[in-house]
């Protein structure tokens, strides 16, 4: 849009036909993802939350749209300002893209396998036929994890213990 041309103010009912104007003139596609929208929103710079113009940007897919409209409403919130809004989002695309540091997060650690109570009572049973109480077995523990003083029963008597498979 010029300099010169003054906005025209839409009514609700002209809002599919521009929208389809402006889906086609983005090639069908949503202005940010590049998809082809299923629910295609009409874009704005809300004035109320944002202090914008009104003014349509575009046409975004639902989840675009709804990311933008979070942006845009929570920025502030955390410290930045609706100016700097863009220099940020920008800068952050490239900070997601840019090389990773070697090191794994401790929350990312591999969780330990869970031992399966088949595996425990197969060891438990083993103990009493070998024991018949005389040796204290350790608890199966509540975490399920295989602790060492339970890992050292399941070698003594030579049992391979069983895991839970992931996921």
């Amino acid at each position: 849009m010029g300099i010169d041309v003054k906005p025209t103010q839409l009514k609700h009912k002209e809002i599919p036909e521009i929208r389809e104007s402006i889906l086609s003139q983005q090639d069908g596609v949503c202005a940010i993802c590049k998809q082809i929208p299923k629910r295609p929103c009409l874009d704005h710079s809300h004035v109320k939350r944002t202090k914008g113009t009104g003014l349509v940007r575009g046409v975004l897919c639902s989840t675009c749209n709804v990311f933008v409209a979070k942006s845009e409403n929570n920025c502030v919130r955390y410290g930045i300002s609706q100016d700097d809004l863009p220099t940020i989002l920008r800068a952050c695309a490239d900070y997601l893209e840019q090389d990773h540091y070697p090191y794994i997060h401790p929350s990312e650690a591999p969780k330990p396998p869970i031992l399966t109570k088949r595996s425990y009572a197969d060891l438990r049973k083993w103990y009493h036929n070998h024991y018949r109480g005389s040796a204290k077995l350790p608890d199966y523990p509540k975490s399920g994890k295989l602790t060492k003083p339970l890992d050292r029963a399941f070698k003594w008597a030579g049992i391979k213990p069983k895991f839970y498979k992931k996921g």
